[in-house]
């Protein structure tokens, strides 16, 4: 899986949180220790790849260090493509624990995102001091650093206002008068899947030429996925396992002893459960036999 599907990933997890807030959902909590695990484990494997690109490229040979650039290159985009996601995920715990529906989720991801921006630093350091990167590719890795960037500011500024978002965001004033114009607006919750689809399309068409599409940890990748899908509970969607809008998930939890029934949750459950009725099977009455 390659990162960039991580950074998807991230816009997508920003459409479900506003129904999260408003049903005042807590991510199960062995999927937010397993999203905490699968994160240190890549972190440790970019550390190790980029200690070991350190010690290479000190050792002479114009055109090795060269090619030692292009094979660690996928390791630092990679760093960069998945930060909106862990800095995302470190803003929504510290939302579910700034609201008190959640606080171990908050510590977990927190973590997570002091480990990556230290991955961070250490490519930027790279990048500056680093021997024999051609000029071209610190270019493009500086320009792929300013499309993320403001990517994560756009998405945070779709979010429900925290304190401290200095911890979260790059230019802190530019998303905090964002959110308070949506506030304003009272248009939050209605144009966040709107913003958050154009947000995608845009960052898409900034860094497509800029991307190596080869992938450092793929696997590791599919197990961030899975983890980070696994915080959104079972109750999240309806009986057809489609995502409850903000509006019915804020219907469900003011007024939880006026809800239908499960059968009349969902105008598609009674042609559901119709379609998946097991046949039963009539055994054949005999018919007599004719007499002449």
């Amino acid at each position: 899986m390659h990162a960039f599907d991580l950074a998807n990933l991230a816009s997508t997890f920003v459409r479900c949180v506003p129904t999260q807030v408003a049903m005042e959902l807590a991510p199960p909590r062995q999927a937010a220790q397993n999203y905490w695990l699968s994160s240190r484990y890549r972190h440790d494997h970019w550390m190790h790849d980029l200690s070991q690109h350190r010690d290479s490229i000190q050792r002479p040979g114009t055109s090795r260090r060269s090619l030692l650039w292009q094979a660690i290159l996928p390791t630092i985009q990679e760093i960069m493509l998945s930060e909106p996601l862990t800095r995302i995920l470190a803003y929504h715990g510290a939302l579910l624990d700034e609201l008190q529906i959640d606080k171990e989720h908050s510590a977990l991801a927190a973590s997570a995102l002091t480990a990556h921006i230290e991955a961070r630093h250490r490519c930027l350091h790279l990048i500056v001091f680093g021997q024999a990167l051609s000029v071209e590719m610190a270019v493009s890795l500086n320009r792929l650093r300013r499309y993320l960037e403001n990517f994560t500011d756009q998405l945070l500024a779709t979010m429900r206002p925290i304190g401290h978002l200095e911890r979260f965001a790059f230019d802190a004033q530019r998303v905090h008068d964002a959110q308070q114009r949506l506030a304003d607006e009272g248009r939050r919750s209605t144009w966040t899947g709107l913003l958050c689809a154009s947000i995608g399309e845009e960052l898409w068409k900034s860094t497509r030429h800029e991307i190596d599409w080869r992938s450092a940890s793929a696997r590791l990748n599919y197990q961030v996925c899975q983890h980070v899908l696994s915080l959104l509970p079972r109750s999240f969607f309806d009986e057809c396992g489609v995502p409850r809008s903000c509006r019915t998930g804020r219907i469900k939890r003011e007024s939880p002893e006026s809800a239908p029934s499960a059968h009349q949750r969902h105008p598609l459950f009674s042609c559901s459960q119709t379609l998946h009725t097991p046949f039963v099977r009539q055994p054949l009455k005999a018919n007599p036999r004719r007499l002449d």
